[in-house]
C-alpha cells in the first residue's frame, strides 16, 4: 500500500494503518535512536516514546509526504530526552555491538570508536546533520526540511560539523 495513503488513513484514526507505518519504519527508527543514544535500551525506550507521541499527534501532521521528516523530528527529541534522563547511568557506548556498523569500509574498531566519540561530542544540530548525511545518506535539502532550517544554514553547519570532527579526531 502506498505510504501516503497509509499516512492519510492513520491521520483519520485508523490504528492498523498507523501500526503498518511503524512496522515499515521500525528499523529506521531504532537505528536513528541508537545513533543518538549509543545504548540499546535507551534507543528502544526512545522509539517507544516516539511511537506514543506520534500516535497522539498524527492528526496534526499537515502533509502526508513529510511523514518521515515529521516522525524523525519526534524521534530525535525523544532520543535526546532519553539520553538526558539517563546521563548518569550511561557507561561505554555500545557501538561495536551493532551489526550494521560492520557494513562500513574496513576500519579498525579503535578508529570507529574514535569517530563515534567525536560525533557524540558534536552539539545539536551538527550531530543531526552528520548522522543524517553520512549514516542515512540524506541530502542536505532533506536535512534542512527535517531541521526546519534554510538550506544555506545547513550547508554552513555541515561544513562546521566536518571541521569540528576533523579537529576532534586530530587532537585524539
Amino acid at each position: 500500500m502506498e505510504l501516503e495513503m497509509l499516512v492519510r488513513r492513520a491521520k483519520k484514526g485508523d490504528k492498523d494503518a498507523f501500526l503498518e507505518l511503524m512496522l515499515l519504519h521500525k528499523e529506521y527508527l531504532y537505528r536513528t535512536a541508537f545513533l543518538y543514544t549509543r545504548n540499546q535500551d535507551m534507543a528502544c525506550d526512545a522509539v517507544q516514546e516516539c511511537i506514543i507521541k506520534s500516535m497522539e499527534a498524527i492528526g496534526q501532521l499537515k502533509k502526508p509526504e513529510f511523514f518521515k521528516s515529521w516522525i524523525t523530528r519526534i524521534l530525535i527529541n525523544c532520543a535526546l530526552a532519553e539520553k538526558r534522563k539517563n546521563r548518569r547511568y550511561v557507561e561505554e557506548p555500545e557501538w561495536e555491538s551493532e551489526e550494521w556498523a560492520q557494513e562500513e569500509a574496513p576500519v579498525s574498531a579503535e578508529e570507529k570508536m574514535d569517530l563515534y566519540r567525536a560525533i557524540d561530542r558534536l552539539d545539536y544540530p551538527y550531530k543531526v546533520i552528520i548522522i543524517q548525511k553520512y549514516f542515512f545518506d540524506s541530502k542536505l535539502n532533506d536535512i534542512a526540511a527535517l531541521l526546519e532550517m534554510p538550506l544555506g544554514t545547513v550547508k554552513v553547519y555541515h561544513a562546521r560539523a566536518k571541521e569540528k570532527l576533523r579537529r576532534y579526531l586530530e587532537s585524539g
